[in-house]
Formats: C-alpha cells, structure tokens, sequence
C-alpha cells in the first residue's frame, strides 16, 4: 500500500523530455506564459469544464548530459523540442 507522500508523488509526477540516459536530472528555467485569467467552473463530478487555456512555454535542460529542450505547456499537457545545437 502506497503512503500518503508516495500517493502525493505520483499524482504530481511531470512528464520529462526523452533522454536516452538513465541517470539525467532536468532543471526548468523560467520562459513565458500568457496571462488570461480562466474562472475554474465544475461539472457535478467535480470536473473542471473551464481549464486553464494559457500556454507556458519553459527552457529544460538535463544536469547531466547536457541537452536542452523547450518545453510547451498547453491545457496541463507538456510537449517537448529537443534544441540542437545549444
């Protein structure tokens, strides 16, 4: 059985970029977001049909192999782009 701390983890786990190495540790560096306020409205389930449409957009960069992405965040959903030559 999962403790409350591990339960709260795995809720919280962000997805990181691919890197082929099993030992990486990714920093975010600050970026930019939009500033549109979205009103949280819930369904009967307690469903939020009003998520938040701003788009945050971060610099990634793995501590231990070097590489560097951008990471977009849209609608809680996280895309990474593998900058080349950074």
């Amino acid at each position: 059985m999962c403790s409350e701390y591990e339960k709260s983890v795995e809720v919280n786990k962000m997805k990181m970029p691919e890197c082929e190495r099993d030992d990486c540790r990714f920093v975010h560096r600050s970026g930019m977001t939009t500033l549109a306020y979205y009103q949280p409205i819930y369904d009967k389930n307690g469903v939020n049909i009003n998520p938040d449409m701003n788009t945050r957009t971060d610099y990634v960069d793995c501590l231990i192999c070097g590489k560097k992405w951008i990471a977009c965040t849209e609608r809680n959903q996280t895309t990474y782009e593998e900058l080349k030559n950074a």
